[in-house]
């Protein structure tokens, strides 16, 4: 997304609702702790399944595991990466609306004039 294309009101209600969901993100204590364990039983999930196919054969209950395992850790993967995006975007956007309003504010302070 190119952020010199887009107009100020649009970049404002981005970053307005970027803020929004950062504050959302890090007012939750339980929510990073459980996400957490949940990864915990993903991957224990998916050792499960293959040391069950050493001991017990490849049944469809063993595929199932090894594929709920490698499900719930993609997806604790993709969201961190998202989380980073998001909070670099973020960034990003703060520092193109500070970029304008100096540029703007310079723009409208008036110019000295010589007298003649």
């Amino acid at each position: 997304m190119d952020l010199k294309t887009q107009t100020d009101a649009e970049l404002i209600f981005l970053r307005d609702k970027l803020n929004v969901w950062c504050l959302q993100h890090q007012g939750s204590k339980w929510g990073h702790r459980l996400w957490i364990l949940i990864v915990i039983l993903g991957v224990f999930v998916f050792f499960d399944g293959i040391i069950d196919i050493f001991f017990s054969g490849i049944t469809s209950l063993n595929v199932f595991l090894i594929v709920l395992g490698v499900i719930t850790c993609f997806s604790w993967y993709k969201s961190g990466k998202q989380r980073k995006v998001n909070i670099n975007f973020l960034a990003e956007l703060n520092s193109e609306l500070t970029r304008r309003d100096s540029t703007t504010v310079s723009d409208e302070t008036p110019h000295e004039t010589k007298p003649t």
